[in-house]
C-alpha cells in the first residue's frame, strides 16, 4: 500500500516538475544567426541577429497570449504562454508578418509565429527574445536569462551546441 502511494507521489512530481524543467529550442529558423547582445542587468533579453524575414518559431509549445503592436519600444511582438507561469516574448517582428493570434496553440520549432524585422526601436534586423516568469509586464513578473532554457533545436547554430 505504502509503495503504491509513494509511486503515485513520484509520478505526480515528475508529471508536474519535468515539463517545467524541460529545456527549449532556438527561436529563429536560421543556423547562421548569432547573439548580438547577451542577457545582462541592463538588457534582460537575448538579441539574435539574422536576416530580415527569417521565420521566428516558439521555443516551446504553448498558447499565444498576445500578438500585435505595443508602444514599449518592441514594436510588433508575440507572447506565448508555456504553462507553469513561463512565458516567452518575441519583439521587433516584421510588420504584417504575424502568423498567429491570441488563443492559438503553437508547436515548438514547427509553427511560424512571425518573421524577423526591425519594428519599434530596433537599429537593425534582429529578434529581441525574452523569457518571463509570470505574465509579461504584469506586477510581480520578472525576466530570466533565456540561455537557461535554450539547449537544442534543429536551427541551433553549431557554435552554441
Amino acid at each position: 500500500m505504502r509503495r503504491s502511494i509513494r509511486a503515485i507521489a513520484v509520478a505526480l512530481v515528475i508529471a508536474i516538475i519535468l515539463p517545467a524543467a524541460a529545456l527549449a529550442h532556438w527561436p529563429v529558423a536560421n543556423r547562421y544567426a548569432y547573439i548580438s547582445q547577451s542577457y545582462w542587468s541592463k538588457h534582460r533579453a537575448v538579441d539574435i541577429a539574422t536576416y530580415k524575414g527569417t521565420p521566428i518559431v516558439p521555443m516551446r509549445s504553448g498558447k499565444v497570449v498576445f500578438a500585435g503592436h505595443k508602444r514599449n519600444c518592441g514594436g510588433y511582438q508575440v507572447w506565448v504562454s508555456h504553462g507553469n507561469g513561463l512565458y516567452s516574448a518575441y519583439y521587433h517582428v516584421k510588420r504584417r508578418s504575424i502568423n498567429v493570434w491570441r488563443g492559438k496553440y503553437v508547436k515548438r520549432q514547427t509553427t511560424r509565429l512571425a518573421r524577423v524585422g526591425e519594428s519599434g526601436c530596433a537599429t537593425g534586423p534582429h529578434l529581441h527574445f525574452e523569457v518571463w516568469r509570470g505574465f509579461p509586464w504584469a506586477s510581480g513578473s520578472y525576466r530570466v536569462n533565456p540561455w537557461k532554457y535554450i539547449d537544442s533545436g534543429y536551427w541551433l547554430p553549431y557554435r552554441y551546441r
